[in-house]
């Protein structure tokens, strides 16, 4: 088995493939005060619950945008599974082409989508994930990423909201606008906020497709991805396991350079 774990700003994703099937994921909040040790214990019980265990664990991989925790997980799935982690990174070979200015400053993540998004073979595609930031990556036809924009998430938006404004509250973002134009506080933040991120990935990803002089396949991820597309006045495909998948990929990859076998 694999393990994949993809550390971002706010959630930890973690899943367990056998071969290419995705046996388990799940998610933990991101808590930058617990000890590997303690990491380890909740990568264990996440597995348990749904019937996996640490031992049959052959390989792992993981990304990561939060550089405080890389090293405590990798200590974590060291002690826990007995095999040594490879990290998305320079130096890791993704086979993504990124033809940017400087490639290393690309983040781990939007690296791994892209490469998942690679393999799907579609054509020039916007890759737009929808988490604590909403980013945007750009891909020819080549499947070589051309460049990236980078924008606050909804979470961010509404936590600004709530803190620096005095009457508008923290609300629920799970249930969408009746419409553009809101009659109450609630449904005129909902609109901004949801409806806004809409015309955001829109207007984004016809400036791209402006840029690049080509049509373009868009891609949502992200925890926000399911809340969005329907909000969209454009074709777009939702892929919430978008990293997970590029983690397998370049873990794939990595072992047939090196002639090993296969993680099962």
């Amino acid at each position: 088995m694999l393990l994949v774990i993809a550390i971002g700003s706010s959630n930890i994703r973690i899943g367990i493939y056998e071969g290419r099937s995705l046996r388990m994921q799940t998610s933990m909040r991101v808590d930058t005060q617990i000890l590997p040790d303690e990491y380890a214990v909740k990568i264990q019980s996440a597995l348990g619950l749904f019937g996996c265990r640490a031992d049959e664990v052959e390989g792992a991989i993981l990304s990561s945008v939060m550089p405080p925790l890389t090293f405590g997980i990798h200590q974590a799935v060291e002690r826990l599974c007995h095999v040594r982690p490879l990290v998305v990174g320079p130096g890791l070979r993704t086979g993504l082409p990124i033809r940017i200015n400087d490639p290393a400053q690309l983040g781990s993540d939007l690296v791994t989508q892209a490469v998942a998004a690679r393999e799907m073979k579609l054509g020039p595609t916007v890759v737009c994930s929808l988490g604590t930031a909403t980013t945007f990556v750009l891909m020819d036809g080549q499947g070589a990423v051309r460049g990236a924009s980078i924008a606050p998430g909804m979470k961010i938006s509404l936590e600004s909201l709530a803190r620096h404004t005095a009457q508008l509250p923290w609300i629920d973002l799970e249930t969408p606008p009746p419409g553009a134009v809101g009659k109450t506080t609630v449904d005129s933040m909902k609109s901004g906020l949801l409806l806004g991120t809409a015309c955001l990935v829109e207007g984004m990803t016809k400036r791209m497709e402006e840029e690049l002089g080509e049509d373009v396949s868009l891609i949502l991820t992200g925890t926000f991805a399911p809340l969005i597309a329907p909000l969209c006045r454009r074709e777009c495909r939702t892929e919430p396991d978008l990293i997970l998948r590029g983690l397998r990929l370049i873990y794939e990859r990595h072992r047939e350079k090196r002639g090993d076998k296969p993680a099962k």
